[in-house]
């Protein structure tokens, strides 16, 4: 306990009793967490973009936010509202505003190991036992897919054949094309414009995550649709998240998500699994 104190006393004598509680025992920030994880896939991919990087520099900036998350009054979005009330209409520039925050906020996830085993992590686990087979994954605007990438933290490689990811061009499929790229996975990276809804060409799956991303497409039904077509094997598991979002959320184009499982139960699939807002289908 001693060596814990002296290793974090200055930054234990910045933080209030709840920033403590929060920091050191709600979050896993050991070496052996999938956050120290991730944060280091980050700085390297970073790095390979910015090779004069210092990771001192970099973990000093991000434990900085990350401490002080809660004291951080980001006016941006009231300064833009009140002198471009119209800045933030065209979607495409308001996602490509906003890449370094939606990066940053799936960084923060990965804090909270229970909830990337409950929304991510077990789903992918129930998958792999169901199907019994390395699967062939499909990624629908999966951000940093944390559920695959947490996998291959915890396991060897053996639990998967392909890794297919669609999402919108932003700086977190930049990431993701990185890292299969760097550690040669058999995969496909396919982008579209954000908030536009993406068509499913080509790939071969028989797992597919889609959570927080029907909300965001102006025709979700067609991706929905697409699936539909494209399974092949009955067998397939479609992990979707088609519970009804918030409509005051500028990015929920499409918040009225429910009347979708109807095309899923007129093609005969059921629902096997839930995991809170996300339901697993599989053919009748």
């Amino acid at each position: 306990m001693i060596k814990f104190y002296k290793k974090y006393k200055k930054t234990i004598l910045n933080l209030s009793l709840k920033k403590i509680y929060s920091y050191f025992f709600l979050n896993d920030v050991k070496s052996t967490s999938y956050y120290y994880h991730l944060k280091n896939l980050i700085f390297d991919f970073l790095q390979s973009k910015y090779p004069d990087y210092n990771k001192e520099n970099f973990e000093k900036k991000l434990n900085k936010l990350v401490v002080k998350i809660d004291d951080y009054k980001d006016l941006s979005s009231s300064l833009d509202s009140l002198f471009k009330p119209k800045l933030h209409d065209d979607l495409q520039f308001h996602y490509k505003y906003t890449e370094n925050r939606i990066l940053f906020q799936f960084i923060l996830y990965s804090l909270n190991i229970k909830l990337i085993k409950k929304k991510y992590s077990d789903i992918y686990d129930f998958a792999i036992a169901k199907l019994n087979k390395p699967l062939d994954i499909l990624e629908i605007g999966g951000g940093l897919p944390h559920g695959f990438i947490y996998n291959l933290f915890k396991k060897d490689k053996n639990f998967f054949n392909s890794f297919n990811y669609i999402d919108a061009d932003l700086l977190h499929s930049e990431f993701v094309s990185w890292f299969c790229k760097k550690n040669k996975f058999n995969h496909q990276i396919n982008l579209f414009p954000a908030a536009k809804v993406p068509k499913i060409e080509n790939i071969k799956f028989n797992f597919v995550f889609a959570k927080d991303v029907f909300e965001h497409l102006d025709k979700p039904e067609i991706l929905v649709d697409d699936l539909i077509i494209n399974v092949t094997d009955e067998k397939t598991l479609l992990c979707l998240d088609l519970e009804a979002k918030s409509p005051h959320n500028k990015q929920h184009i499409s918040p009225n998500l429910p009347i979708l499982k109807e095309k899923l139960v007129n093609n005969n699939f059921r629902v096997i699994k839930e995991f809170g807002d996300i339901h697993i289908w599989e053919k009748k």
